[in-house]
């Protein structure tokens, strides 16, 4: 089950009320309770936050690696990284494409998975730090290896955010989708295909997950 588990969760809540009934009784403002972000903006959290990602499937002939980057400190550490393009590279076999769709769950336009070995990972984790700000990113080369790209998930040229941490499952959709556009620029030509890496993040159900230990 992919979840999100908070470090201390409750203890925290809990101090933050006493001290907030405290300062109403001295006559004093209540301090203002950090809530979650999870989008464009950036990823933050007022207590530690594990978060479990589910890879669903990439599309295009680069090769890509997404991963989590600490807006503060520029450390990035990879989730989900490709071993090959697609799951068809070298096979000789033809690879039909078809930019400028979002098109999930096809196997148009250079398809990659775990099934067939592109991504080795269905799942990985992540703690992030209590009110420390992060984004993902996700860096892609051509197959000649002349072309890179790296784009950020705090443009939403680049990421588009659908769904709910805590949400379950909508439609086809299990926690916060968050769907890529590698190219991540307005420039002429560009697709704008948010389907070049595809991941689910969250999702648990109604009831929460236990604190981290």
């Amino acid at each position: 089950m992919r979840q999100m588990k908070r470090k201390n969760g409750r203890t925290t809540g809990f101090k933050w009320l006493l001290g907030a009934i405290a300062a109403g009784f001295m006559g004093v403002a209540t301090p203002v309770h950090a809530e979650d972000l999870f989008g464009n903006e950036a990823v933050q959290f007022p207590v530690d936050t594990t978060i479990e990602f589910e890879f669903k499937e990439s599309h295009g002939a680069y090769r890509s690696t997404l991963g989590v980057v600490n807006l503060d400190t520029g450390e990035e550490t990879v989730l989900f990284q490709e071993v090959k393009p697609y799951d068809g590279f070298g096979s000789e076999q033809p690879q039909p494409s078809s930019p400028g769709q979002n098109n999930i769950g096809t196997a148009i336009d250079f398809l990659g998975t775990v099934d067939g070995g592109a991504v080795q990972n269905r799942l990985s984790e992540y703690t992030f730090k209590a009110n420390t700000r992060y984004a993902f990113y996700l860096e892609s080369v051509s197959p000649t290896g002349q072309t890179r790209r790296s784009v950020r998930s705090t443009t939403n040229l680049a990421a588009a955010f659908n769904g709910s941490l805590d949400g379950g499952t909508n439609e086809e959709i299990t926690g916060v989708r968050i769907a890529w556009d590698d190219t991540g620029l307005p420039q002429p030509g560009k697709d704008e295909d948010f389907d070049d890496f595809v991941i689910e993040a969250g999702g648990f159900p109604p009831v929460p997950c236990p604190p981290i230990r």
